[in-house]
């Protein structure tokens, strides 16, 4: 399933997008090198579930994880929306450069029969595109609405939006980005609603963020840090604290309160988001079964089998879908292969589009989101040239036609 990256030319690229119903898929790897990949801790989590262990022992690990998940990506959101710190500012650059682009593709496309609408699906819990999006003004639709008390709903995302010119009434769609966190936000919070289903409101100031801080801070200096090479037994072995299950209950409550789906295999029996994530998987599923859609991956690495079974479903069941999987690097790209396996795709309709290898004199290319941004759209879609106008004007002096003393 492999397509080299000098067959998908610009113009390749332009027929694929004009008169596709484009979607996005960003994984991990879009928000780095702010937030950490995610690494072993799915692995970890996954096997704690199934320890036979003691409940302090399971209790502290537990904690250990949840604490290198929560410094390494959820706590680095309060310097994101504030465009505080020296990596917030580049990674926002990054989401901005690449909104634009997409924002000048919707508005060239040729038919007038698609809405400019672009889906992007992504399994990221950070805030980049909200906060892009607003410091660019582009209309983005997370799903929310209502204004003191704004609350999600997956039916939001079926808006259209128009503007009417003041001056000549003219009426005119604008380009909408709709924003679907697979795993959920940490600008969500989950609240207990009417019926057992849970209302998920907003959490824009992320006061619950704040909250898990704060009860981390009283037990961090009794938990390990998690890193590349951490076993799930390096964790269980200890030092456990004494009554540990007792002693980080409120860490471990306070993060569970986070509306965000944490890392596991066993995704659809965890959080009060389920149902949720139930429903905007089925969305996922819907925009891949449209005719002629398009689905471009980013930063993702396949690995999350849930989403990976969906999208061999839709190539396989039709066949006017291209899904079209930027590797980060070489390496990244036999590692989304061997995910593949025992997956035939019977339409040769999923691309892998790969950076050339290494090579000891060059420098190494990365298909990360900026360079896909720069290398693939913004040929299709480059800025408009702003080029400097000069109007002539002529004056003219004539005798006056009336005597003007009279």
């Amino acid at each position: 399933m492999t397509l080299t990256t000098d067959e998908l030319t610009p113009e390749r690229l332009r027929d694929l997008v004009q008169d596709a119903h484009l979607s996005f898929l960003f994984g991990a790897g879009t928000s780095a090198p702010m937030f950490r990949l995610l690494g072993d801790i799915e692995n970890l989590l996954t096997g704690l579930e199934a320890a036979d262990t003691t409940d302090d022992a399971r209790a502290y690990a537990r904690a250990c994880i949840y604490s290198g998940f929560f410094q390494s990506v959820v706590l680095k959101n309060r310097a994101l929306v504030e465009r505080s710190g020296a990596e917030a500012p580049a990674l926002l650059e990054r989401y901005e450069r690449f909104l634009q682009t997409i924002n000048r593709l919707l508005l060239a496309r040729r038919s007038s029969l698609l809405n400019k609408q672009v889906n992007l699906f992504t399994t990221n819990v950070d805030l980049a595109t909200e906060v892009a999006a607003e410091a660019l003004q582009v209309h983005l639709n997370d799903g929310f609405a209502g204004r003191l008390r704004p609350r999600f709903s997956t039916s939001n995302f079926g808006s259209v939006v128009s503007r009417r010119s003041l001056q000549y009434d003219n009426l005119s769609e604008i380009p909408t980005f709709n924003l679907l966190k697979l795993h959920g936000s940490v600008g969500w919070s989950a609240e207990g609603g009417e019926s057992n289903r849970p209302e998920i409101g907003l959490d824009s100031r992320l006061h619950r963020v704040a909250a898990v801080a704060e009860e981390l801070d009283q037990v961090d200096l009794l938990l390990a840090e998690v890193g590349a090479e951490t076993s799930l037994d390096d964790l269980l072995a200890g030092p456990v604290p004494p009554a540990a299950a007792t002693t980080l209950a409120p860490f471990l409550d306070a993060y569970g309160q986070l509306a965000i789906v944490n890392p596991t295999k066993a995704k659809f029996q965890q959080t009060v988001l389920n149902q949720n994530y139930y429903d905007l998987l089925r969305l996922f599923s819907n925009e891949l079964e449209k005719e002629n859609a398009a689905l471009f991956v980013i930063g993702f690495s396949c690995r999350d089998e849930h989403i990976r079974e969906l999208m061999v479903r839709a190539a396989r069941t039709n066949p006017t879908l291209q899904i079209v999987i930027f590797a980060y690097s070489p390496h990244a790209a036999a590692g989304i292969e061997q995910a593949f396996e025992g997956y035939p795709i019977t339409n040769s309709n999923v691309w892998l589009v790969a950076p050339p290898e290494d090579t000891e004199e060059g420098e190494s290319v990365r298909y990360d989101l900026p360079t896909v941004t720069s290398e693939f759209f913004g040929r299709v879609a480059p800025p408009t040239a702003t080029s400097k106008q000069s109007v002539e004007v002529k004056v003219s002096v004539q005798e006056p036609l009336v005597d003007m003393d009279d």
